[in-house]
């Protein structure tokens, strides 16, 4: 019986998939033969029934590329990169993309003592970090295992070493994917929209206008509480309000 379930529900999700393939192979079709416009509707139609990859967002950016859509273009790029953190495609592409933006944001210089810990904490996706979690755990059990059934004093020594610096290891990977979970769920970024957008000093139209920001510029999101505008704040640790029409969230 449970058998005939899992497979009356192969059956029912094989045409979904094959029909998404045969969408994506299409798709690149378009883009090849430099419809390019083509192409984005395709992917986009793609999303639109629930499929997300980070090839599907990859191609995405690169029809909106070709097509001068700077903004598209860049989330598109961001929403790949968040599923595929280290691909240097993606991270080569949206570096071109970004030299097409009007605003130069001065990143704020951080602590070299950081840069290394930094370098460890985006290495892998929270997914990643939780499956090598997962991996060390496993070690452990063996190495506990090998080390209550192994006889010798010798080998039961190393077999709690390694047991050791395994469950080590397993503890500093969770905190590492539990502080990654908690930056996802707190920090949140958008895409300019907008060819040019007033950043006010206040929630409001006629608050005053601090400074200019336009398409294809990444921002963080610090506050949307309000139902018509967003605070945010830059690289170069300037905030202020958007109007939420202005841009789009990663």
């Amino acid at each position: 019986m449970r058998f005939l379930i899992i497979l009356l529900a192969l059956t029912y999700a094989l045409p979904a998939h094959v029909q998404n393939l045969e969408s994506f192979e299409k798709a690149n079709t378009y883009y090849l033969s430099e419809n390019y416009s083509g192409a984005a509707e395709a992917y986009e139609a793609i999303l639109a029934s629930g499929s997300h990859s980070t090839e599907l967002y990859f191609n995405l950016g690169n029809s909106y590329y070709k097509l001068n859509k700077i903004g598209p273009c860049i989330l598109n790029y961001e929403k790949a990169l968040v599923l595929s953190p280290n691909n240097e495609r993606i991270l080569s592409n949206l570096s071109f993309a970004k030299k097409m933006t009007v605003d130069k944001i001065e990143i704020v210089p951080e602590l070299n003592i950081f840069k290394p810990l930094k370098k460890i904490f985006h290495f892998f996706s929270l997914t990643g970090w939780a499956i090598i979690c997962i991996v060390f755990i496993c070690l452990f059990v063996t190495f506990f295992i090998a080390y209550y059934l192994e006889p010798k004093v010798a080998k039961k020594r190393l077999f709690f070493i390694l047991g050791f610096f395994s469950i080590c290891l397993t503890i500093g990977c969770f905190l590492i994917a539990h502080q990654k979970g908690k930056v996802k769920k707190n920090l949140k970024y958008a895409v300019i929209f907008s060819q040019e957008s007033a950043i006010k000093l206040e929630p409001e139209l006629k608050s005053e206008s601090i400074f200019y920001l336009h398409e294809g510029t990444k921002v963080m999101l610090i506050d949307s509480s309000n139902a018509y505008w967003t605070k945010i704040k830059l690289q170069d640790g300037r905030v202020g309000w958007i109007s939420n029409d202005s841009l789009e969230r990663i």
